[in-house]
């Protein structure tokens, strides 16, 4: 019993050592690598791949590339805008122009003369920039202009602008003018000349009366404003008011304006200064006593030198003027006792009145030259009408058309009859000379008051124009105005409105942006998933 116990014990011991021996052999041999099933189900051993370190630097280097691409076009597009905003704020005139006629250039004329103005001269507009460019693209291009001018002019021209609602103080500086927001001051030394928006642009209605801009001629009307407030030839005027019922402040600040120097004078007190080559009788309501009358013959005769002149102004409602008729008659000419009226309704401007605003015909080329026959008519209004009774030393100056006649201050309504009064081709305005074959004197009739007022002479019509030519010519001035071809300011151009230029910012500045950083972050995930 006891050796057969003894026998189970060792066999015991020796399966515990041989165990132990495998377990000691198990751990000193290597680990098995993990198997995992495929999905057939078979096992199969993991291979685990080495990263490729150039595959890796090639995609940091192009999202790197891509990173920078955009900042660089973002930035350069900001860039653009500044820079740009900067150079037309620091340079005000630097604008591109592609109108088709050169809407926003200056001619070779304009640039010959401020290139050589050599007074300083400042153009003031009575209005901050953005608000007067923002009243039409034409005003917009008489201020792009304008600076053009400055930037040519080598220092000389200078630009301003005054808001004349915030500084309404500024008007005092000219106390005898009606300043308005959209005017224009030329002005050198004491000399300064205003542009109205009439001066610098063409207008015409519509059918509902509404006034509209169909051309630019604000190049030539502020080169000429600059020739007369630089010019320093000036001849004196006299404006004889004896007599007189209407206003002629406006004519007398028009010559100024155009450096003329004007007195006003009694021709009953004062006898007319030798100096004085023009004399304006204004519009006096009845007759010039015989002593003023012969101080007029002895003015346009000059001792025999003649080479003076006088401009007569008729008033509708005047007496019976026989002192001044006799001048006149001197002259060649007769005035009628009643109204001129025109019944070709095509040339009245006041519909169904034949006596106020008549489109009138020029009768000679005197004092035409610079009037051309696309422009508007000089616009008589209740006028006289005057006849020759010499032909030999008379020239018709206006007319008016061959259905027109004379209205007598005699007839009435039942004795009118307007198919014999209709004598056709009714004069308004004539010339009358006297002198010899080295001078002659000249004196002119106008028929009309109206046509010369302010309201007339600064429309759109050609009134003030034909009037500063006889003026000049009286005076053997050159025509000092600068006529260039008006202008059409077209939308084919970069000079943009308030609304296309919002709509072009957020295109530059947020769809274009926008758009390339899409496309980048497109780019960017393709690659992500290669």
């Amino acid at each position: 019993m006891s050796e057969n116990k003894n026998n189970i014990e060792n066999e015991e011991v020796a399966k515990e050592t041989t165990v132990s021996e495998k377990n000691e052999e198990k751990d000193t041999q290597p680990p098995k690598k993990p198997k995992r099933k495929s999905d057939n189900g078979k096992r199969k051993t993991e291979v685990t791949e080495k990263p490729d370190h150039k595959k890796l630097s090639r995609r940091v280097q192009h999202r790197l590339v891509s990173i920078v691409m955009i900042c660089l076009v973002l930035a350069a597009a900001i860039l653009v805008n500044v820079i740009s905003a900067v150079l037309t704020d620091r340079f005000s005139g630097l604008t591109a122009d592609i109108t088709g006629n050169g809407a926003y250039n200056l001619t070779d004329t304009t640039m010959k003369l401020v290139s050589s103005v050599k007074k300083k001269v400042t153009i003031t507009f009575l209005a901050d920039k953005a608000s007067y460019e923002a009243v039409d693209s034409y005003y917009k291009q008489a201020v792009s202009l304008a600076e053009k001018m400055k930037q040519n002019s080598d220092g000389f021209i200078t630009i301003e602008y005054v808001d004349l609602i915030k500084n309404p103080t500024y008007s005092s500086k000219y106390e005898n003018e009606d300043l308005t927001v959209t005017d224009v001051i030329v002005k050198c030394g004491d000399k300064y000349n205003i542009l109205k928006k009439e001066d610098l642009f063409n207008y015409a209605l519509d059918q509902t009366g509404y006034q509209y801009i169909t051309s630019s001629k604000a190049e030539s009307a502020i080169d000429t404003a600059i020739v007369k407030v630089t010019s320093d030839v000036s001849n004196k005027i006299a404006i004889v008011n004896d007599n007189t019922e209407d206003d002629y402040s406006y004519i007398s600040k028009l010559l100024t304006a155009n450096n003329y120097e004007v007195i006003e004078m009694s021709i009953e007190k004062e006898d007319i200064p030798k100096d004085v080559n023009t004399v304006i009788a204004y519009a006096p309501a009845k007759d010039y006593t015989e002593k003023a009358v012969e101080k007029l013959r002895k003015f346009l005769n000059n001792d025999g030198n003649y080479d003076k002149s006088i401009f007569y102004i008729a008033y509708m409602g005047q007496t019976d003027t026989p002192n001044i008729d006799e001048l006149l008659k001197s002259y060649g000419m007769t005035v009628s006792d009643g109204l001129a009226f025109d019944a070709d309704t095509s040339r009245q401007y006041s519909s169904g009145d034949m006596y106020r605003f008549i489109a009138t015909k020029f009768a000679s080329e005197e004092f035409t030259e610079n009037i051309t026959e696309n422009d508007t008519a000089v616009l008589s209004s209740r006028s006289k009408a005057v006849a020759s009774v010499n032909d030999n030393i008379t020239t018709p100056l206006l007319t008016y058309s061959s259905q027109s006649g004379v209205y007598l201050f005699d007839d009435t309504e039942d004795t009118f009859d307007i198919e014999k009064a209709m004598i056709g081709n009714v004069n308004v305005m004539m010339l009358g000379l006297s002198g010899n074959d080295q001078a002659t004197s000249k004196l002119i009739f106008s028929g009309s008051t109206d046509m010369w007022t302010q309201t007339i002479m600064q429309s759109e019509m050609m009134n003030q124009t034909y009037f500063l030519n006889i003026i000049n010519d009286l005076n053997h001035r050159q025509d000092n105005s600068i006529r260039l071809e008006d202008k059409v300011v077209t939308e084919y151009n970069l000079h943009i409105s308030s609304s296309t230029a919002v709509t072009v910012g957020v295109i530059m500045f947020a769809v274009i942006p926008v758009l390339i950083i899409g496309a980048g972050i497109m780019v960017y995930i393709v690659r992500r998933r290669r």
